[in-house]
């Protein structure tokens, strides 16, 4: 059982993604970096947080850090 939040963003700059790792980290703690196989630029990482509702604020975070587009968070609760 995980309930955690998957975000997907897009960037081409890799400083803007470690900006967005640390201020994530910095912020929530268990922050694992997830590497697309099919483009280089797409971008996914998994916050392990046991709590609902948290969606626009971390969108805000990524959404924050220059060079950062499309963003995406979803939650996901695989214990239902």
């Amino acid at each position: 059982m995980r309930k955690l939040y998957r975000v997907y963003y897009t960037t081409y700059d890799d400083g803007a993604h470690r900006r967005v790792l640390e201020e994530l980290r910095k912020r929530y703690g268990n922050v694992v970096d997830k590497k697309s196989r099919v483009l280089q630029e797409f971008r996914f990482i998994e916050i392990y947080i046991d709590k609902e509702g948290l969606g626009d604020e971390i969108a805000s975070v990524v959404r924050s850090v220059p060079g950062v587009t499309g963003v995406k968070v979803d939650w996901i609760d695989t214990s239902k």
